[in-house]
């Protein structure tokens, strides 16, 4: 395509934007005026209302609570010193060590670590220790699971290391 054909038309549009710009910025499509200035002697403070409310109406309106659909306090009360008090960190997750495993009609798991025994203890599926729920026993392998954590357990091998 030739470029003196593609020159004429951009040029064009150059020029007609600039004077629409110019036209919108020497007179603007819209015509802006300030707003009529009030007597000033008459004006009354902002702070000082022509309306007084009484005692009765001011009563219901604080005894019916409009912005509270229940009706009720919210649970738990506010209480601006229970924000500033830390809040108690998690209980730490344990470091729990598969020792054994035993295969058989019932199978059972040899466990250390579990919170609250001290140390090694024989679990069963089903078994529930300290919240912490033996959901599988196969061959060397538990899984355990509570605390939003599921530990996968395999049996330790200290030669390995």
């Amino acid at each position: 395509m030739n470029v003196t054909r593609l020159r004429f038309p951009i040029l064009l549009v150059a020029v007609l934007g600039l004077v629409v710009a110019l036209r919108l910025a020497v007179n603007p499509l819209v015509p802006i005026a300030l707003a009529a200035r009030r007597d000033a002697g008459a004006r009354t403070p902002g702070t000082e209302s022509t309306h007084r409310v009484s005692a009765e109406s001011a009563t219901a309106i604080v005894s019916r609570d409009p912005f509270r659909i229940a009706r009720r306090a919210t649970l738990p009360a506010y209480d601006p010193l229970r924000l500033a008090e830390l809040l108690a960190p998690p209980p730490p997750r344990p470091v729990l060590s598969l020792v054994g495993v035993v295969i058989g009609a019932v199978p059972s798991a040899v466990i250390e670590g579990l919170p609250g025994v001290e140390g090694s203890r024989v679990v069963r599926v089903g078994d529930v220790v300290a919240g912490l729920r033996v959901k599988q026993i196969s061959n060397g392998r538990v899984v355990i699971a509570g605390m939003d954590t599921t530990w996968v357990l395999e049996v330790r091998e200290p030669w390995k290391n």
